[in-house]
């Protein structure tokens, strides 16, 4: 479960490499398609010391579920509210969770899951999920856009890769319960 939440959180992040192009064809400039992408940015950053401090006063699995719900919310708005630049703006902020989780949530939610002692050898391979989708998922946006003229279709199907994600984080936690019963979790 880790693994494929690591893949799809990864390709639902690299959806921010086709931000500028979906503004420009909701009719934005290419000046305000720059200002958003500093926006992601900044929220990233931001971002990842908001989930850092979550991730301690939460939990990582609880952190996780916020984020991938905040991605959704991102989503929605891009969807139904794109043409109010106020919106696309709380969109990408909220968007910006979803790229600081590859380096807060992902982590936390390995040691959290199997412990610490082969933390190392989890994530290693664990994160083969985040190398792999980032090849597949950023020109599968662009073959899909190239074949429809319209992202539509890809934020749709990063809606479902974060109710996935959700979905995957209650199932690893539901196993983590087995680990722990059979002695083979370590803190």
């Amino acid at each position: 479960m880790l693994i494929v939440f690591f893949f799809f959180l990864t390709s639902i992040a690299s959806f921010s490499m086709h931000i500028p192009t979906y503004l420009k064809n909701q009719g934005f400039d290419i000046a305000f398609a720059g200002n958003i992408m500093g926006t992601y940015m900044i929220g990233v950053l931001i971002g990842s010391l908001v989930l850092g401090f979550l991730v301690d006063k939460l939990g990582s699995k609880y952190t996780a579920i916020l984020a991938m719900i905040a991605g959704i919310i991102a989503i929605c708005l891009l969807l139904f509210a794109n043409k109010s630049t106020a919106m696309i703006t709380i969109a990408v902020v909220l968007f910006s969770l979803i790229g600081s989780s590859i380096g807060i949530v992902a982590p936390a939610l390995t040691s959290t899951i199997f412990g610490k002692k082969a933390y190392s050898e989890i994530y290693s391979t664990a994160s083969l999920g985040l190398a792999i989708s980032s090849i597949i998922a950023l020109p599968a946006y662009g073959f899909v856009y190239d074949a429809t003229g319209s992202y539509t279709t890809v934020l749709y199907a990063i809606m479902i890769m974060l109710v996935i994600n959700i979905g995957c984080i209650f199932i690893a936690f539901n196993n983590k319960k087995k680990l722990i019963k059979q002695g083979a979790w370590t803190d």
